[in-house]
């Protein structure tokens, strides 16, 4: 996997921790998210992606917007950005 940051907000910037799912990382990084079940099921962690691509490592069973992903699902593959 390349190198990954993912930008917050427009503002905060954090190296991406392959070893974890966006939301793992995202609080070992001290970025306030919420989550409930971390299964995919309760949709909480659901963000806007605005920029990049991310790889599901669960299937969610929430709707999403084309725009949308849980952050407890995914990783990022390369650069993202995304809004909370």
């Amino acid at each position: 996997m390349s190198h990954s940051t993912v930008t917050v907000n427009k503002t905060t910037v954090f190296d991406y921790d392959a070893e974890f799912s966006l939301l793992d990382s995202m609080e070992e990084n001290q970025v306030p998210a919420n989550y409930n079940c971390r299964g995919g099921y309760c949709g909480l962690c659901k963000i806007k992606l605005t920029q990049g691509q991310v790889t599901w490592v669960q299937d969610s069973l929430v709707s999403l917007d084309a725009d949308e992903v849980l952050a407890c699902c995914c990783v990022p593959d390369g650069p993202i950005s995304i809004e909370m």
